[in-house]
């Protein structure tokens, strides 16, 4: 329909957007953002579990922080490019868009949306990655909400 095209088609240029705003972040990224993102995965550590998820991983300061075996998942090749440095023998590397999830279900202890997803998104994305991962935790501006999908239960942190 002519409505779906229209979606697609926005989501094309917000993706766009996106992709143009961490080509340009990218090589000064650490420098700004790194000590507030390292805080926010040790805060994170303890719920991540032994298999996690990273969606919008950035450059990779998750593998940093766990000792988890990691997929970082990223929409920006540059972003994933500081990554691979970062990523150790017990990660991995995945460009894709965490709003269509490539996994089967039951592919992780947990999915990390760390700065990734605005709050507003919340609720579409524990929907899109039901199954997936057990523990869902989302953080953005400080806002933290975890979704435990073993028990179905929301909590706010």
């Amino acid at each position: 329909s002519l409505r779906r095209l229209v979606g697609l088609f926005l989501h094309a240029m917000e993706i766009d957007h996106v992709l143009e705003l961490y080509r340009q972040l990218a090589p000064v990224y650490e420098e700004v953002y790194g000590a507030e993102q390292r805080a926010k995965y040790l805060r994170a550590a303890a719920l991540a579990g032994e298999k996690v998820v990273d969606a919008g991983c950035g450059t990779g300061i998750v593998f940093e922080v766990l000792s988890s075996y990691v997929v970082c998942l990223d929409i920006s090749t540059e972003m994933l490019g500081l990554a691979r440095d970062k990523r150790g023998i017990w990660g991995e590397l995945l460009i894709a868009d965490y709003r269509m999830p490539p996994f089967r279900d039951g592919a992780f202890s947990s999915a990390l949306f760390i700065s990734s997803a605005d709050p507003r998104q919340f609720d579409e994305l524990a929907s899109l990655w039901s199954g997936i991962a057990g523990v869902l935790l989302f953080e953005f501006k400080d806002h933290w909400r975890g979704v435990d999908q073993r028990n179905y239960e929301k909590s706010n942190f």
